[in-house]
């Protein structure tokens, strides 16, 4: 039973080990530990390789084994389902937090919280103490007072002021130019490679964020791969919209090879660009310093996949094609992607087996089986009504382009000077944009990491404005057409 509820049939059974693929290893590695019942399980990263409903068996045999587990996750919804106690490993030492994943997460922030607090009083008493012994230390009345205060400081347990690793991605996703409202139109399209997988029919409108979900081996990523023409359809037919530009991530992100070093391999992206943009650019991808001349092939999986969304982030398209794209990155650098592609103002489809990054991002889902099903719900509500077997699948809209209203000569008059005005604050953010940018390089900024953090910041914010005018801009450049 064990061995079936990790996508293998009764045919795999007389399979010879070479014949797998390492995915399937791995499953196979876990299975043949599970069987064991040791007394003590350890599980280094168990969720990966599996799909939604294997990682969801995988979590009630867990919870409910009669002796004690180890595990380390990067899968947040595990962890809440799983765990109920925590050891944070930081800065070279260890931390014990009761409770699951959400409650270690307030748990944290109180105690840094505490631990700070507790750190300026005790400053606080030391530097009286050292006023009190510098002031009596050489009078003979008060000598033995003064030392014995000194002694008393001596023995002192001295608190540390604990800190968190606040390093985190920091991508910004945008759109070089808005598209059509219709970014696919997907009909009858069956895709797979020696036989159909599945056969899907779907429209895409902007904004939208799509997951694809389903059990491993129905075809999620071959579908990705086929919209792509990585692979050839079937059948049926699929086109994208006006002027939409695709981006695409996928699973072999993390293989990236190249004997180009990581500053020369995005450099090659943006050719125009200087060393300080593109340096700039990895910083935001958490490769600064000399990490920026690491040779790709060296990278870690996460490090190659920061360095594959940095290049997914250059091009600038209005509609991401995402293949797990959370899969080798760690939990800051999951819930930094999350924030990213949540301000993004472009269209998303994504096949991911992360529940809670699935949770955050899917405002429609398309279910894959032997024929796919479009439901107009977010995750947990598609999750919520599955449950209660109060599905409706939605009926597919063609939506035609709404054309713009006419507007009065007067009216043309103030959208010109908008836009005249638009442009000269364009140009004054992005040149600030520029200068605050410099600042990183001074040694005011880059050798306290307080104000590095506040112009990080500021430079945010300052991203945010120069997106906020050029959307006005590009509406009214829209009325004037």
């Amino acid at each position: 039973n064990v061995f079936f509820h990790f996508q293998f049939d009764e045919n795999d059974l007389n399979k010879k080990l070479c014949e797998f693929s390492s995915g399937q290893k791995t499953r196979i590695a876990l299975v043949k530990l599970l069987l064991t019942k040791p007394d003590i399980l350890l599980l280094d990263e168990p969720t990966n390789h599996l799909d939604i409903a294997s990682i969801e068996w995988l979590e009630n045999y867990v919870k409910h084994y009669p002796f004690a587990v180890v595990l380390v996750s990067h899968d947040r919804m595990f962890l809440d389902h799983v765990v109920d106690e925590i050891v944070e490993i930081e800065f070279g030492k260890t931390q014990r937090y009761v409770g699951d994943y959400s409650h270690y997460l307030k748990a944290k922030e109180e105690y840094l919280k505490k631990n700070h607090e507790a750190y300026v009083r005790q400053q606080q008493e030391i530097h009286r103490l050292e006023d009190l012994i510098e002031k009596f230390r050489y009078k003979k009345n008060k000598a033995a007072f003064a030392k014995s205060k000194q002694k008393y400081l001596d023995r002192m347990d001295k608190i540390e002021d604990s800190s968190s690793d606040t390093s985190q991605m920091k991508a910004v996703f945008t759109c070089a130019r808005k598209g059509g409202k219709q970014v696919l139109d997907v009909e009858d399209l069956s895709v797979g490679y020696d036989k159909v997988l599945s056969k899907v029919s779907f429209q895409l409108l902007q904004g939208q964020r799509m997951a694809i979900v389903g059990p491993n081996g129905i075809g999620k990523s071959t579908l990705i791969k086929t919209l792509v023409k990585e692979l050839p359809a079937i059948s049926g037919s699929f086109k994208f919209g006006h002027q939409i530009d695709v981006g695409y991530f996928n699973q072999e992100s993390a293989q990236m090879k190249s004997n180009k070093n990581v500053l020369d391999e995005l450099w090659d992206m943006d050719s125009d660009a200087t060393q300080t943009q593109i340096r700039n650019t990895l910083a935001s991808f958490l490769f600064t310093q000399d990490e920026v001349f690491k040779e790709v092939n060296d990278l870690s999986g996460g490090e190659r996949v920061r360095l594959a969304l940095a290049k997914l982030m250059l091009e600038h398209d209005n509609v991401l094609l995402l293949d797990e794209p959370t899969n080798h990155l760690d939990i800051p650098a999951k819930e930094a992607l999350e924030s990213a592609l949540e301000k993004y103002d472009g269209t998303i489809l994504f096949v991911s087996h992360d529940r809670m990054f699935l949770k955050k991002m899917a405002t429609r889902v398309l279910e894959m089986d032997s024929v796919g099903k479009i439901y107009d719900l977010n995750y947990e509500e598609y999750l919520d009504k599955k449950a209660n077997n109060e599905l409706i699948e939605s009926v597919a809209k063609v939506e035609k382009e709404v054309k713009p209203q006419t507007v009065s000569f007067t009216d043309l008059k103030a959208i010109k000077n908008r836009v005249a005005k638009l442009e000269v604050l364009l140009d004054e953010a992005e040149q600030d944009l520029e200068a605050m940018r410099e600042l990183r390089y001074e040694p005011e900024y880059y050798q306290d990491y307080r104000k590095m953090e506040e112009l990080d910041a500021k430079i945010d914010d300052k991203h945010n404005e120069i997106a906020a005018l050029m959307k006005e801009w590009e509406e009214k450049m829209a009325m004037m057409e």
